[in-house]
């Protein structure tokens, strides 16, 4: 004889209840990983605008303020000054030596009826290109471009230890080139995201050009011809590197000591 049971009406509800349970959690957990990654979005954002805005200047400038700077921590000093090193003693017309500045145009193809050197350094800073002045030397040249010092102010360094190191720069250069002609040109304003107040850059270049004086060198004033009437530089694309436009302005700021 056949017994017939009862369907357990209990476990069948039981297991409908954890369902239910297995199914909010769920539910719950996609809800705070779409919020945690909608948050993780909106900092990333945020980021994003605070570098387009130029604040990464003002970041690294905070970054470095607890850390002795020295020249020799920047890689493309090493990576540059050995390439220097490899390169030929010869005779040229004209040696552009500074900072990323200078280093990031092309003298060469643009005065193209001169032999020209590029001497410019990413990042460099005034105490740098004292201490390879033998890689500009060795070239001859008949005129030295010199433009250095805006790094010198975003790492705050002391104005007296930049004009120093200046003085050092155009002494051994005076003396180890004789006959060559040695124009200083300002340092050129910067826009105002980076950070950098272009009033330091005004007081940078006025004692640069006090010390041009007594060394009876001539001064290059390019800060004038680029600077806005609100103290800005729009010449650039991000904040402190001209862009074609403001080459060009450099340029004809320069053409007639070039050629002269």
């Amino acid at each position: 004889m056949s017994i017939l049971t009862k369907p357990d009406t209990n476990s069948r509800n039981g297991a409908v209840t954890h369902n239910r349970n297995t199914e909010k959690a769920v539910h719950r957990y996609r809800a705070i990983s779409y919020l945690l990654l909608a948050c993780i979005l909106f900092l990333l954002a945020v980021v994003l605008v605070l570098l387009k805005r130029g604040n990464y200047f003002s970041m690294l400038q905070d970054a470095m303020s607890d850390h002795t700077f020295q020249y020799t921590d920047n890689a493309s000093y090493i990576q540059r000054k050995t390439q220097f090193e490899l390169m030929p003693e010869r005779n040229t017309d004209i040696v552009f030596l500074g900072d990323s500045i200078t280093a990031r145009f092309e003298w060469q193809e643009y005065f193209s009826d001169l032999t020209v050197t590029n001497r410019g350094i990413d990042s460099d800073v005034t105490e740098g290109v004292l201490n390879r002045l033998d890689t500009v030397e060795n070239q001859h040249p008949q005129k030295i471009f010199l433009m250095i010092g805006i790094n010198d102010i975003m790492h705050k360094l002391p104005l007296d230890t930049s004009m120093q190191n200046y003085k050092k720069i155009l002494t051994q250069l005076s003396e180890a080139l004789p006959d060559c002609k040695i124009y200083v040109q300002s340092v050129l304003p910067v826009n105002t995201s980076t950070g950098i107040d272009n009033s330091n850059v005004s007081a940078f270049n006025a004692e640069l050009r006090q010390l041009c004086d007594g060394l009876a060198l001539p001064y290059i004033d390019l800060y004038s011809l680029m600077v806005t009437d609100d103290n800005n530089f729009t010449y650039t694309a991000d904040g402190v590197h001209p862009t074609g436009e403001g080459y060009a302005i450099w340029m004809d700021g320069i053409k007639e000591y070039v050629y002269e």
